[in-house]
């Protein structure tokens, strides 16, 4: 049991665009850069943060801290999918190499559960 934990604003299903096939993707909080372009500001923080929703006003936790074995038993719900489409997990953000044991671990238990594997990164 991996008892590291890494601190994760969103786990996004049924990808097509961030590598082959159908993808998860895992996206880490926190990013040492603050791009004005950036696609997920909310990923920026190296902190949990609270925001309001516009749709219903109510409040949203954007980050959580998972364990490297909470995300694996998390992802392998898609198994099918990398199965059937060559698709995979792919770590996103933020910046995943600012959370970068965390990240090693992880990788490490997909590829022993034979799951495709990516990351996307600013650096």
């Amino acid at each position: 049991m991996n008892e590291k934990k890494g601190l994760i604003f969103n786990i996004q299903r049924y990808s097509l665009n961030d590598g082959e096939g159908i993808r998860t993707i895992v996206f880490f909080k926190g990013c040492p850069l603050r791009c004005p372009w950036c696609s997920n500001p909310e990923s920026q923080s190296f902190e949990t943060e609270y925001m309001k929703s516009n749709v219903n006003g109510n409040i949203k936790t954007i980050g959580k801290w998972y364990t490297v074995d909470e995300i694996i038993k998390e992802v392998l719900k898609d198994e099918v999918f990398f199965n059937t489409s060559g698709g995979g997990v792919t770590l996103s953000g933020g910046e995943v190499l600012a959370q970068g044991e965390f990240a090693e671990e992880l990788l490490k238990e997909l590829k022993e559960n034979g799951i495709n594997t990516a990351i996307e990164t600013c650096g």
